[in-house]
């Protein structure tokens, strides 16, 4: 199971922590495993490639392992672009969670 939790810190989302592996397919066939990886690719690049923000990234492959947060500094504009970058990878995962319930879980972990 994919399991991806959200890093909220006053009601907004600052990063995320994705691991595991979906188990629906084969290695390589895998939908889920690879719907997942393309959103929180996607948003990654996002922030790094059209909003030029350079999150904390930690990834392992093998482990189907990837953390992602902002720095704490981000505020202003670009920071209201990082949240609907957030939002929509967010609302992406939830939907592929409750097509695949037990392949795939989202969560919120809230920070202060």
């Amino acid at each position: 199971m994919i399991r991806i939790a959200f890093f909220r810190k006053e009601g907004r989302i600052v990063g995320f922590e994705s691991e595991g592996h979906a188990g629906y397919a084969d290695s390589g066939s895998d939908i889920v495993c690879a719907a997942v990886s393309a959103l929180l690719i996607t948003c990654v690049n996002g922030l790094e490639s059209v909003l030029h923000i350079e999150p904390v990234v930690r990834q392992n492959d093998e482990a189907g392992y990837l953390k992602a947060e902002l720095p704490e500094t981000l505020d202003g504009p670009l920071r209201r672009d990082a949240d609907v970058v957030f939002a929509v990878t967010a609302r992406g995962l939830e939907s592929i969670a409750q097509q695949y319930p037990g392949f795939v879980r989202v969560s919120t972990k809230n920070r202060r």
